[in-house]
């Protein structure tokens, strides 16, 4: 059943008010998108220009039908005043053509000088056609404000076939500019045909009404495909998408509940209402969830149709497997740059070191934004800019243990696009997955080493251990001992048992080197002293033992028998062949942030230089050469570079070795 007169006109008021909000709102967008720009936005003025006429024209419109629907009079004032605005942004829409497309590069050609004369003329034209109908719709001259109308579709259509005509240049690069060049073609030419049929033929309908106001909707949805080179100009246009979508279908689904249901419903249902109720609330859960179906659709139609967006999830899995393959930072570094300019089309990437000396450059100012993680613009015009190269934009921070070590610079290249946000954020984290890797690579080398590092220190303790248990267990020492304790059991039992005890300590002393490479001071001490007293029973009232520790630092850890080698030394060279006493000091004490082990005594001294007696061509009958040599080899496993030992001869006689080694508890 046909709409009647009545609801014909409400249903285009419907759609009309619609239409023009929707509009009104994507120049509110994309005005908001302008705010937003990247610094080097090309006809940034042209395009401010263009946006606000279409919202002038688009807000206008809606308030004419906001004010008819809430009752006003023809002659309102507010009512003519938006009826002004709504003709003055669409007689000066087309004029923003002309400042927008890129005029002929010969300023003296023919088609140059005739944009000039077409500019000057649409500017004169969309003036007077202002002000004429201003003065006939303040003056209520209908007739006047119809002929006005009139003009104002031949100037847009004029104008605009013009502009892409003699500035076709512009329009006809790539496919988006053509899109938007056909878009302008139908949204100025289909009020301008049904303007001249309906003065040709009299043909008057509110239908052709409505697609003579909601046809230059076109032009706004062209423009907003024209101007892709905007940082969140693919947020913007599936936001517009989603709007028109939404718009449409809110319009068919109104209509269809507000007049076809409630009919269709009377004639199957016995209950009309109820019928009415459970039809309206099928078809709306129908049409929400078809709506949420195609959101993504259309989110996928815009990246890959109109941006050619990759699939960010798929290269984001292949880059990553190609990182886990590299083992070299330079080769992983060449990779990642290749892999960038390939996927989005980067005139030129590559991953820069802030240490190195060819690329060192102050990063000062810019040290909060790379420190953060987020990626760094850099403006015209400045001097990090200027060193790197005026076509690099963009820096992405890689950062290793939370320092900033490189930066992914990125060219997108001036025959490019501005990069979207979305590109910009995979580049964000590409820079990051190089930041992963980096940092996997410097724990497995870290690990590695900390393994070799162990597994050389056990090797060494077990062989120390063994030079120990050779040195202190040897049947010299053996012999010794046992024929002490077997002396000391007729002459003095006590003693023997405590010699004995003494000796089961040094076997068990050492024994438990091997479980634990690390003893405090004060169990290193207390085995030299037990060893020592074995010892004193041979030397008797010749050997005088002092030891001095600084209590703080009993509980500081020492690599096991440490000091046991160079006491052995001091006693079998220094003071055994000396005639007389002798006197052995161990010392503990702190140096600053080291400690300090001093093994001193007063013999004869080092037969030979220190350094000459380590030399590695020394033989083993050398005494002081092999225990100064383990000792040595066990501070370098230990403790790197943190360690040293410190040999020499003493100027009142004797020896001194001191070990500093780190503070560590």
């Amino acid at each position: 059943m046909p709409l009647s007169a009545e609801n014909g006109m409400t249903v285009i008021l419907i759609a009309q008010t619609l239409g023009f909000g929707v509009g009104a709102m994507m120049c509110v967008l994309f005005l908001r998108l302008l705010s937003r720009r990247p610094p080097a936005l090309t006809h940034a003025y042209a395009k401010y220009l263009q946006a606000i006429i279409a919202l002038s024209w688009c807000l206008g419109s809606l308030c004419v039908r906001l004010l008819v629907i809430a009752g006003f009079a023809a002659q309102s004032v507010w009512l003519v005043a938006a009826d002004c605005l709504t003709f003055a942004g669409g007689v000066f829409f087309p004029v923003s053509f002309l400042v927008l497309w890129q005029r002929p590069r010969t300023e003296d050609s023919w088609s140059a000088q005739a944009s000039r004369w077409l500019y000057g003329l649409a500017l004169l034209s969309a003036s007077a056609l202002t002000l004429y109908y201003g003065f006939s719709r303040a003056a209520g001259a209908d007739s006047h404000c119809r002929s006005a109308i009139l003009g104002l579709v031949l100037h847009v259509a004029t104008v605009t076939l013009g502009a892409l005509l003699l500035l076709r240049r512009s329009w006809s690069r790539d496919f988006a500019a053509r899109f938007y060049a056909v878009m302008m073609v139908c949204g100025v030419m289909t009020p301008a045909v049904i303007a001249l049929l309906s003065r040709a033929y009299g043909w008057q309908s509110e239908w052709l009404a409505f697609a003579e106001q909601q046809a230059p909707l076109l032009m706004m949805f062209g423009m907003t495909f024209y101007f892709r080179d905007f940082r969140l100009s693919n947020v913007f246009i599936k936001a517009s998408v989603r709007l028109l979508t939404a718009l449409l279908l809110a319009l068919g689904s109104g209509v269809w509940l507000l007049w076809e249901l409630p009919r269709v419903v009377r004639q199957i249902a016995v209950f009309p209402t109820a019928g009415s109720v459970i039809a309206a609330t099928a078809c709306l859960t129908l049409l929400l969830c078809g709506f949420v179906w195609l959101l993504p659709k259309l989110d996928y139609l815009v990246d890959g149709w109109l941006f050619r967006e990759p699939d960010y999830a798929a290269v984001t899995r292949q880059c990553w497997e190609n990182l886990a393959h590299e083992e070299e930072a330079e080769t992983m570094f060449a990779s990642v740059a290749q892999f960038a300019r390939t996927t989005l089309l980067l005139e030129d990437t590559r991953i820069i070191p802030l240490v190195a000396p060819l690329v060192a450059f102050d990063t000062a100012q810019h040290a909060a934004t790379l420190n953060s993680g987020e990626l760094c613009e850099l403006k015209p015009g400045d001097p990090l800019r200027a060193r790197m190269g005026e076509e690099v934009e963009f820096l992405a921070p890689i950062r290793v243990g939370g320092q900033v070590t490189h930066v992914l610079a990125i060219a997108p290249g001036a025959q490019r696009r501005n990069l979207l946000d979305s590109e910009l954020s995979w580049l964000r984290g590409l820079a990051g997955q190089v930041s992963s890797r980096l940092e996997s690579l410097a724990l497995e080398r870290a690990r590695q080493a900390q393994q070799n590092k162990e597994e050389r220190l056990r090797r060494q303790i077990t062989e120390a251990e063994l030079r120990a248990l050779r040195t202190q267990i040897n049947p010299h020492f053996l012999f010794n001992s046992l024929n002490t304790i077997a002396d000391l059991i007729v002459a003095n039992p006590q003693q023997a048992e405590r010699v004995t005890v003494q000796l089961a300590k040094i076997f068990r002393h050492v024994l438990r080197g091997s479980e634990c490479p690390m003893i405090s001071v004060r169990e290193e001490l207390d085995f030299l002293k037990t060893w020592l007293d074995i010892e004193a029973l041979r030397f008797g009232d010749r050997l005088r033992v002092q030891f001095t520790m600084d209590e703080s630092l009993a509980a500081a850890s020492v690599p096991s028998l440490i000091l046991q080698p160079l006491v052995e030394n001091a006693l079998k060279h220094g003071l055994a062949p000396k005639i007389g006493g002798g006197t052995l000091q161990v010392s503990v004490r702190r140096i600053g942030k080291q400690l300090s082990l001093m093994v001193e005594d007063d013999g004869l001294g080092f037969a030979r230089d220190p350094a000459t007696l380590m030399a590695a061509n020394e033989t083993a009958r050398n005494g002081h050469s092999i225990g100064l040599r383990n000792v040595a080899e066990r501070l370098a496993t230990s403790y790197g570079g943190r360690a040293q030992m410190n040999c020499e001869t003493v100027a009142t006689g004797g020896s001194r070795v001191t070990l500093l080694l780190p503070c560590e508890t």
